[in-house]
């Protein structure tokens, strides 16, 4: 049982006293030891998270009481913890029992997320990390760079193919009302992995859907991102999984595995604020390189802490200052929705909260033939959280911004695509970085929040509101987007995928290689390895 000074009781008593809007709890173990918490008006004041998480558990599945009335059970070691029950889920995950639609998005998201892993090959970052890493060959399990086809040792495969997968802020988003993720931030290393463990295109789609469920859990919560840790810190948990997974770890390998890496990759969210650094690009790729070193460590038999979650100083209390339900996933007690059918598929370069004012603004500046000469004014409302992330500061109207940092800022997305009325990986090229026309266009962008479109995000929390007016010859023109093409509402079709990633891989592959690609990834659970898709990649 948990205590507060790390020790363990084979059985214990736990107490719950239910008064309205508080609940006070304690644990006995018998020899005098006592835990307390204290539970009031949505916080816990005092005491250790993980017993409050175990004594909520309980609770359910217990009668109900009147106020004030206290519950009492003897309880032992045998209570699950959350790293049991992820692995028992990473366990359980099958593509026999996984819907048909569910593994065609696998399907549509591998091709997208190669695509765009291809188009920044040539970009800085990839250049720079393979110089780094990709003379990493030890001999042992292997993996092949995107489109160089070199052999590295698969940590660092997947670290330089995630970032590849990630730097051009062209894959996939998944959101919630107080937070976002880059889901398939995970695929390019999983790719990575399975075929090191030749693994079958069946396998990999398991892993990728173990990844989506745990780490978009955990974003749903929000409660990370409040407390100023970044998403990619949900990623060490679903890395680990998935990863796991594709390596046949057992229930107790996969335990210590999400120890070990848990105690160690709790990222920081400036990681992606202000004046934004290549690393926001790399945040979950190195995660997930960390995550497969934990795998391997554990499949040797090293041993991690197995109460990372609920354990004195471990993730309830530091990172999410309280307990976080990991029941609810898909494909587990009758949970019949899976999150991968959630995410959205990206149709501008840019980060996913701008994606619908510049989508607004495009559709003014289309429908009422508009010259961007002609603009005189641009308003933006839009809800709290894009004007944090993209319109907070200086930074994201400034001249010199970097690449990183203009793909995240509001103003340059809007100017940007009214210009050029496209946002594609060109539009942050140094031409474009330094274009004047550009930037007195957003001289003329105002963004502000607006309270009734942060009150319909709260009721509809996978859409992300705009508002953008246009003022033009004395005329002004309205369009309000809720959401974007490509959101799971406004979905892409199987051939706009297809024709985004061609137009991402032609600078690098021949037309049959691509549509190699395609075919074998619109056709992956039948693969039986990864190879076909490996071997299309290399320029």
């Amino acid at each position: 049982m948990l205590t507060d000074d790390r020790t363990v009781a084979e059985t214990a008593v736990i107490s719950v006293t239910v008064q309205p809007w508080q609940l006070r709890g304690s644990v006995s173990n018998g020899g005098g030891r006592v835990v307390s918490f204290i539970w009031q008006s949505g916080s816990l004041l005092f005491g250790n998270p993980g017993l409050f998480y175990l004594a909520i558990r309980l609770i359910r599945t217990w009668p109900a009481k009147s106020s004030g009335i206290m519950y009492e059970k003897v309880i032992t070691n045998s209570m699950e913890l959350s790293s049991e029950s992820l692995a028992e889920y990473t366990k359980q995950i099958s593509i026999d029992d996984l819907p048909e639609e569910v593994e065609e998005q696998v399907e549509r998201l591998t091709l997208d997320t190669i695509g765009c892993a291809l188009g920044a090959f040539n970009s800085p970052p990839s250049k720079k990390i393979r110089q780094v890493y990709d003379n990493r060959d030890s001999g042992g399990s292997e993996s092949t760079i995107f489109g160089s086809g070199k052999n590295v040792d698969v940590e660092y495969g997947a670290l330089i193919n995630g970032i590849m997968g990630r730097y051009l802020d062209f894959n996939d988003c998944y959101t919630t009302q107080s937070a976002a993720c880059h889901p398939s931030d995970h695929i390019p290393a999983l790719v990575s992995v399975a075929e090191a463990e030749q693994a079958s295109g069946a396998d990999l789609i398991e892993s990728v859907v173990i990844a989506y469920e745990i780490q978009c859990r955990g974003v749903d919560t929000g409660i990370v991102t409040a407390e100023g840790f970044d998403y990619s810190t949900w990623a060490a948990y679903s890395s680990v999984a998935a990863v796991g997974k594709l390596m046949d770890l057992d229930k107790d390998q996969l335990i210590n595995a999400f120890g070990i890496a848990g105690s160690n990759n709790n990222g920081l969210l400036i990681a992606r604020l202000g004046t934004v650094s290549m690393y926001k690009g790399m945040a979950v790729p190195y995660v997930t390189h960390n995550a497969i070193q934990a795998c391997q460590m554990a499949r040797n038999g090293i041993t991690g802490p197995k109460q990372v979650f609920e354990g004195d100083r471990g993730f309830f209390e530091v990172v999410s200052k309280e307990p976080v339900s990991l029941e609810d996933l898909g494909g587990r007690n009758g949970v019949e929705d899976y999150r991968v059918m959630e995410t959205s598929f990206k149709t501008f370069a840019c980060g996913f909260y701008t994606h619908p004012s510049v989508t607004a603004a495009l559709d003014i500046v289309r429908e009422n033939n508009i010259d961007p000469n002609d603009i005189e004014k641009i308003e933006v409302e839009t809800f709290t959280q894009a004007v944090e992330g993209y319109a907070s500061g200086p930074e994201k109207w400034a001249r010199d911004m970097n690449r990183e940092t203009a793909d995240h800022s509001l103003p340059y997305n809007v100017s940007v695509a009214i210009i050029d009325d496209e946002v594609t990986p060109e539009q942050y090229n140094e031409e474009h970085l330094q274009d004047e026309q550009i930037y007195q266009m957003m001289q003329k962008v105002s963004v502000q929040a607006d309270e009734d479109l942060d009150q319909y995000r709260m009721e509809n929390p996978r859409h992300m509101p705009s508002k953008v007016a246009i003022e033009a010859s004395g005329e002004k023109h309205r369009k309000r987007v809720n959401y974007p093409k490509g959101h799971p509402e406004r979905p892409m079709t199987n051939d706009e995928l297809r024709s985004k990633a061609e137009d991402l891989m032609d600078p690098y592959l021949s037309g049959q290689q691509i549509e190699t690609l395609a075919e074998n990834c619109f056709n992956l659970k039948s693969e039986n390895s990864i190879n076909n898709i490996i071997n299309s990649l290399k320029i």
